[in-house]
């Protein structure tokens, strides 16, 4: 009998151009990519999925095929804050809440979603800047 190595690859570790801690935040600095690719969880899985089946590749449809994956709610219950256009770093409009660095980056086309701790994601049009946050938990 022989040994076999299992090779888990998503169609989104294919398919996305990724960036992980593209801010290069120093608390973030020390993990690992396997272990950002882990603290993101399936939040990149949907929008390669809402990416690939949106027709036409629009930021409201992917937004709209990110929360039909999601099931439990996501950019129909929206974030209100910034998202830097320098590094991704989200600000909630909240003065109390810290600013979080993008755990990773992720572009499909001309779109790209960024995520943070607690399972808060953003997505951007690149070419426009309209952006939208959500919670993805």
């Amino acid at each position: 009998m022989e040994n076999v190595t299992t090779l888990n690859i998503r169609p989104s570790d294919i398919l996305l151009d990724r960036v992980f801690n593209p801010a290069q935040d120093q608390e973030i600095g020390g993990a690992t990519p396997a272990q950002l690719a882990e603290a993101c969880g399936i939040i990149p899985d949907f929008f390669c999925q809402a990416c690939m089946d949106a027709d036409p590749l629009t930021l409201e449809n992917i937004a709209a095929g990110m929360d039909a994956a999601y099931q439990f709610g996501g950019f129909c219950y929206p974030f209100n804050g910034t998202v830097d256009d320098h590094n991704g770093t989200y600000q909630s409009e909240h003065d109390d809440d810290p600013a979080l660095a993008p755990l990773a980056r992720f572009i499909f086309d001309g779109f790209e979603c960024f995520v943070y701790e607690y399972g808060i994601a953003a997505i951007r049009d690149r070419a426009t800047r309209e952006t939208k946050i959500a919670r993805f938990d």
